[in-house]
């Protein structure tokens, strides 16, 4: 599978990465369900590109153009 990240995405998952933390990150497509966030907003389901960590404690970065 070969997978193309624009400028942005990268820079996206850099800061992601320098946020969160974690050594290392997976890259692959994938469907995050709707949600409500803690703050009462319902985040509509995304399917697309995805960068996460293996830690269940941090978050999944969606890599969308």
């Amino acid at each position: 599978m070969t997978v193309v990240l624009t400028a942005k995405q990268i820079e996206d998952l850099a800061a992601f990465a320098k946020e969160d933390g974690q050594p290392q990150y997976t890259i692959t497509t994938g469907t995050i369900p709707e949600f409500e966030a803690d703050d009462g907003e319902i985040i509509p389901e995304y399917k697309g590109l995805i960068a996460y960590s293996e830690s269940l404690e941090h978050g999944v970065l969606q890599l969308d153009d």
